[in-house]
């Protein structure tokens, strides 16, 4: 796991820095330019806040340890974005299998991220750099089994509903 999340990590700089140059790719970690720990504790509880909110996940931290899953979702916040002496000891995919997370699940997941990162005043090459993480973890997540074509009615059922 702790491999994963480093690859994804490394992917991500690689991808978003491939225009720039040697010297610039290696300043300082995405973590250190997030703010550390107190600026990524707050990332975290405020996306905790914007899931335990959404219509479209809400459901499924109805009964979670909230202390708990903020802790476990800070130290894979932490390694992904290059926290030095900050381990993760889980397995995404064996954790997110039998959840059955769809698309759609995932799209509000990121949509929650995004929305705590700018309330946290962070900046544009940043919330990219994050998005590409998010983006790299998707297969450990979504079940692609699970489709969200029933979840919108058909076009029959939209007209007798009217």
């Amino acid at each position: 796991m702790k491999n994963l999340l480093k690859s994804l990590f490394a992917a991500s700089v690689l991808m978003l820095s491939l225009g720039a140059s040697a010297e610039e790719a290696q300043g300082p970690s995405l973590w250190d330019r997030l703010g550390g720990e107190p600026a990524a504790r707050q990332i975290v509880a405020d996306t905790y806040h914007n899931h335990k909110v959404n219509p479209i996940v809400k459901n499924r931290f109805e009964y979670s340890d909230d202390e708990y899953v903020k802790q476990r979702v800070y130290e894979i916040f932490a390694m992904a974005t290059g926290a030095p002496d900050v381990t993760y000891d889980g397995d995404l995919a064996a954790i997110h299998k039998p959840m059955n997370i769809n698309e759609m699940e995932f799209n509000a997941i990121v949509d929650d991220v995004m929305a705590a990162l700018d309330k946290n005043n962070i900046g544009q090459q940043e919330k990219n750099e994050v998005l590409a993480i998010l983006w790299g973890a998707r297969p450990a997540i979504v079940n692609m089994n699970v489709t969200t074509e029933k979840l919108a009615p058909s076009a029959e059922e939209a007209a007798h509903a009217h």
